[in-house]
């Protein structure tokens, strides 16, 4: 059964002042666009609100007086934009924004219209609306994306209103046109300076089927089979349908997007388009499918064209999706010898054929969105696009503590030492051939030992211990809860390499180190592997220099603990080549893992009490064990671990997570270190030791006394095993209990003169 437990640990050294754990400063330094949901990526049309006049608009919502809402065709390729319908001649979306007085701004948008001489009006208002003297509208046309720009300052205003609007008085291409904006950005001018530098120096995508968003095209638009195909264009689109049943202009992926639709009815029907190309070129052809009937399928393919209109196309690249839902379908295929290749998407299903056929027969099927891109391109704007949701993400990020490991600072990591976990043949030492800390970098390094050492367990059974290597860990002196915990590091590689970046709960008994009645066991405290690599070992399936895992391990089952893992491989070379980080993002309801930003693990743990508990860090280097074998003569020592920095961030919504956590948790006060000098003084240990729950109230504390490798004293008897005849330092663990079973925990040094 579960044991519902959560701890708090306060240390005499690091904990005395949560304030200094984790700093009030949110402030983001990033230049940022003021305008809410400017590309309106998060936003539906149902967002868009409806003022019953313009003095009753919020700041930071998008507003429209008539119709106006969000479309599925976006600017350079993004997914939505607002829309300003057809068939209205007076109609706008705005926001009202807070400025500061006397201030240059800059306000962008992209506009784009259905119809060619049809124009959009991009305004900086008032709060209300108004005419501001000195702030001209600008007037933006055509089926082109195009820029509008308004440099302007705000005056004694504090508030202002943005917006596109339509107007017409007349039944003329402007009240017949649908108007789409994107990109709504506004920002102070030497800020917006940086981002438009910025933006201008991003990789180009170009889509190189025109028109794709089918804007401007209708029905009758469509062609038929005329010119086969060596004379097709980019832009135009071609179908085999007969005129009493035809491809039509309808449902299209996402709100207010257009699609083809092939027909019901018809077995034998397509829709078609060319893109000009380079000769042996890598492209992808993108495009988006779904069909009325969950048996009915298409055929999405790339051709090559051939002179002879009776020829057969080249097949470049297919696939065949199917179903009720919009499937995103991606070909990469090689140009080849051609210049121009034919997109397809083809219904086939004969009326007298099997199940799926006639399926496909009766069904009608959507097609949005097609594109076709240069791979290298498309390949450059993707890492591009990563990077900077990378650099977005961090923005939002506070750095709470970072060590950089100029030194191996004593008041942050504690050794661990001796025999840890397993049958691993290690022991964890604390020499400075070991750990030790050289031009920046932490170095854990497994070296043979001189002379083996037999460990005995408990049951009988020994290990012999062939190596020494290096374990740190934060216990009772810094922990963590929510946010995101990082490393750089390059790892070890070969048969037995098993370095980790790990966390466990603060309520851990320490393998014994702390009395049993003072906390809990593994893996009933939790533990999060951040990172654990097992080394190749031509012995041991599953192994790899390449392959890093991310698990967590918890309570209790049958078979032990409860264990949910997943893995990251490199493309190419090993963890061992080069440095790479290595992190979590730890929020309530789940841990994502990544590597070097991406993202291949997320875990929900909103019911696992064990990780809704502070945790402490350790990293460790082992030379073998259960899991990974054991070295070889192909491994090679020294084996080292180098870790060039650790660190730790929370978002606003992280830290008021754990500050929730904090402020029920019982605190201790009087806790600082002690010397004695005989054992009739251990009683002292507690004299002025007080901790009080979250309403003030006195709970009881106990303690435990070790020496890194043994329990010394449990806090309850006056015998211990320390050694009073000789000068030692020892940990004092103090725990105490509060509502809900919270445990607490502080930590002291007991010097013994």
């Amino acid at each position: 059964m579960k044991t519902k437990k959560k701890v708090f640990v306060a240390g005499a050294m690091t904990f005395a002042m949560l304030g200094t754990m984790i700093p009030q400063n949110w402030n983001v330094n990033a230049a940022s666009n003021l305008i809410s949901n400017g590309d309106f990526e998060e936003i539906k049309s149902a967002d868009i609100g409806k003022p019953e006049d313009a003095s009753n608009m919020n700041v930071g919502t998008w507003y429209s007086n008539s119709g106006g809402g969000v479309s599925f065709i976006g600017y350079n390729e993004s997914e939505r934009s607002a829309i300003l319908p057809a068939k209205n001649g007076n109609v706008w979306i705005r926001q009202v924004i807070e400025v500061e007085k006397n201030t240059d701004y800059v306000f962008s948008t992209y506009v784009r219209t259905s119809l060619s001489g049809a124009q959009a009006i991009v305004q900086v208002a008032d709060e209300k609306g108004g005419k501001i003297e000195g702030i001209e509208d600008q007037y933006i046309g055509g089926t082109d994306w195009t820029k509008a720009k308004i440099e302007f300052n705000s005056g004694d205003h504090d508030k202002i209103t943005i917006g596109v609007l339509k107007y017409t008085e007349n039944e003329d291409s402007i009240f017949n046109s649908t108007m789409y904006f994107d990109e709504a950005v506004l920002m102070k001018k030497a800020e917006y300076t940086k981002y438009e530098e910025k933006e201008e120096s991003k990789t180009k995508l170009e889509n190189l089927i025109k028109n794709s968003d089918l804007i401007g095209i209708t029905q009758d638009s469509i062609k038929g089979n005329d010119g086969w195909p060596l004379g097709w264009n980019s832009g135009d689109f071609y179908s085999n349908a007969p005129a009493d049943n035809p491809v039509t202009i309808g449902e299209g992926y996402g709100e207010n997007a257009n699609g083809f639709v092939l027909p019901a009815e018809n077995g034998d029907v397509w829709v078609r388009t060319a893109a000009q190309v380079k000769p042996n070129t890598e492209y992808i052809f993108k495009v988006r499918v779904k069909h009325s009937s969950a048996q009915a399928g298409t055929t999405v393919s790339v051709e090559g064209p051939n002179n002879d209109e009776n020829a057969s196309t080249t097949r470049l690249g297919e696939q065949y999706p199917g179903g009720t839902s919009w499937s995103d379908v991606e070909i990469a295929f090689n140009s080849g010898n051609y210049d121009k290749v034919i997109l397809n998407v083809y219904k086939y299903g004969p009326d007298n054929g099997n199940e799926a056929e006639q399926a496909s027969y009766h069904a009608t099927v959507n097609v949005s969105d097609m594109r076709v891109y240069e791979k290298s391109v498309y390949d450059k704007v993707q890492e591009e696009e990563k990077e900077e949701e990378q650099e977005e993400q961090a923005s939002q990020y506070t750095e709470v503590w970072r060590d950089d490991f100029d030194t191996l600072d004593k008041s942050t990591w504690s050794y661990q030492l001796g025999h840890k976990r397993g049958i691993e043949p290690q022991d964890y030492v604390s020499n400075k051939d070991n750990v030790f800390v050289e031009d920046g970098k932490l170095y854990l390094r497994a070296t043979k030992k001189g002379e083996y050492r037999v460990h005995y367990n408990a049951d009988g059974s020994d290990i012999v211990k062939k190596y020494d290597s290096g374990s740190i860990a934060t216990f009772g002196k810094k922990e963590f809860l929510y946010g995101k915990i990082e490393m750089r590091a390059k790892l070890p590689k070969g048969a037995g390499a098993f370095p980790a970046f790990w966390t466990l709960g603060n309520d851990f008994t320490l393998d014994g180190l702390v009395d049993s009645k003072q906390g809990v066991g593994w893996p009933m405290c939790g533990e999060i592997d951040i990172m654990e690599l097992i080394g190749a070992n031509p012995d041991v399936s599953g192994t790899s220099d390449s392959t890093v895992h991310g698990t967590i391990h918890n309570g209790l089952t049958e078979n032990g603990d409860k264990a949910q893992t997943n893995t990251y491989s490199l493309k190419e070379g090993t963890f061992n080549d080069d440095y790479h980080t290595f992190g979590i993002v730890w929020n309530p309801d789940t841990i994502e893992w990544y590597v070097d930003g991406n993202v291949y693990s997320t875990i929900y743990i909103t019911d696992l009490d064990y990780f809704q508990k502070p945790h402490y860090l350790l990293f460790n280097l082992a030379a073998g064990g259960a899991w990974p074998g054991f070295p070889n003569e192909d491994t090679d020592f020294p084996m080292d671990f180098i870790i060039d920095y650790v660190s730790y961030s929370q978002t606003a919504a992280q830290k008021e997570a754990a500050d929730k956590y904090y402020a029920t948790a019982p605190t201790f006060s009087g806790v600082k270190d002690i010397t004695i000098s005989d054992e009739s003084q251990l009683s002292s240990l507690l004299d002025n030791v007080k901790a009080t729950d979250a309403n003030g109230k006195a709970l009881d504390v106990s303690c435990s006394i070790n020496d890194g490798q043994k329990l010394m004293w449990n806090g309850r008897t006056r015998t211990s095993e320390i050694d009073f005849s000789k000068e030692g330092t020892y940990e004092i663990v103090y725990s105490t209990i509060g509502e809900n079973n919270v445990y607490t925990r502080a930590c002291a040094t007991l010097h013994v003169k």
